[in-house]
């Protein structure tokens, strides 16, 4: 039946009766089954620390109160990256500062450049704000092509977005590739949202002195593993910092989550502890994939894995299916603007890293000797 007109439909800005409101289904499907393996939105699998939790606990005591600036946590932040507070945001999560970054420069009808396939928040949060995002496909490697993102600049544009490491492709822009879109002097977003993962911790903050132009987010969703208490924050020089600040909302960091993560920023035990569990699930994940016939996994610098599972003639959304019927919730890459056929699956715990291998290496088995039957979780 078709839908009656709303008269308020009247009265809402047309770029957002377009837009497509962000879902949150596969998050509530995770947690209203949790025998299924979570392995779907690139979470960490470990849990707060004992540590993290009595911040938690203490802060809390405080929940009357409205929360500071965190400059506490903006200073050691700062210090970290080699420079001071006044470099530094907040925001409630890495995707609040995305929001932050696009309505502080984007109006409606303007561009924004955005290289896919990657996260898919830059594009959604530039069609709400009435901007057009321009997507610029990867090279067939998936490696940026430079000369297509220049070519893609012209009077409209108004910022870039760039993802280092790729989610979901898991690689890393080149610095000289960066710097010749830096040198445009275009706003740039740089999202550092799996930096701490990398082998090297090389952070493109250390070009912010370089460059007024140049946004670094960073998120405590990936590495820190809390994500659930929505953390992020951005780096660049004094004036642009000032700018975003009057975009921000006040308050848009709660008492608690300042407190978690200046716990978790101060554990550099634990950190080391996840980030060595990452590495050794991902290359797991990537070396026994590889082993199971007609499938491929890219090589990553995050806490996923790209699968190329497109030799079974399935849809991204069928696999994911097929696994989900199996017990295991992993990532359909075609609304990423990927090829059919591409998933990508998050690292684990080890027992669930084992689990995933094992479903998965049946299931294309049973692919192969003709498709199996869809069994019940």
């Amino acid at each position: 039946m078709e839908r009656k007109k709303n008269p308020i439909d009247n009265y809402v800005l047309p770029w957002v009766r377009q837009a497509q409101a962000y879902s949150d289904a596969h998050m509530d499907f995770a947690w209203d089954h949790p025998q299924v393996l979570r392995m779907m939105s690139n979470e960490n699998p470990l849990p707060p620390s004992e540590e993290v939790l009595q911040a938690v606990l203490e802060a809390a005591r405080n929940a009357h109160l409205y929360p500071g600036s965190g400059r506490e946590l903006r200073r050691k932040l700062a210090a970290e990256a080699g420079l001071g507070p006044e470099n530094v945001l907040l925001g409630n999560g890495s995707t609040d500062i995305i929001n932050i970054v696009v309505n502080t420069f984007v109006a409606p009808g303007e561009e924004v450049v955005i290289p896919v396939p990657t996260f898919s928040m830059y594009e959604a949060r530039v069609r709400v704000s009435g901007g057009v995002p321009v997507l610029v496909p990867l090279r067939p490697d998936f490696s940026w092509d430079i000369e297509a993102i220049l070519k893609a600049i012209n009077q409209r544009t108004k910022l870039i977005v760039l993802c280092t490491p790729n989610n979901p492709t898991g690689n890393e822009l080149p610095e000289p590739d960066l710097r010749r879109v830096l040198d445009l002097g275009l706003p740039t977003l740089v999202d550092e949202a799996y930096y701490e993962l990398k082998g090297d911790r090389r952070s493109y903050a250390d070009l912010i002195p370089e460059y007024a132009n140049l946004i670094v987010s960073r998120t405590f969703s990936k590495a820190y593993g809390l994500a659930g208490l929505r953390v992020g924050y951005a780096l660049a020089q004094e004036g642009m910092i000032s700018f975003l600040m009057r975009v921000r909302l006040p308050w848009n960091v709660s008492l608690v989550s300042i407190a978690a993560a200046l716990a978790e920023l101060q554990d550099q035990a634990d950190r080391q502890r996840k980030v060595r569990y990452n590495a050794q699930g991902r290359e797991l994940l990537r070396r026994r994939i590889n082993e199971i016939p007609g499938l491929k996994a890219y090589p990553s610098q995050g806490n996923f894995v790209l699968i190329d599972a497109s030799s079974l003639g399935k849809t991204s959304e069928q696999i994911k299916e097929d696994l989900l019927a199996r017990g295991v919730f992993i990532r359909p890459m075609s609304p990423h603007h990927m090829p059919e056929g591409f998933v990508r699956v998050t690292v684990g715990t080890p027992e669930q890293n084992e689990r995933f291998l094992q479903i998965l290496a049946d299931y294309v088995q049973e692919q192969r000797e003709g498709g199996g039957e869809r069994r019940d979780m």
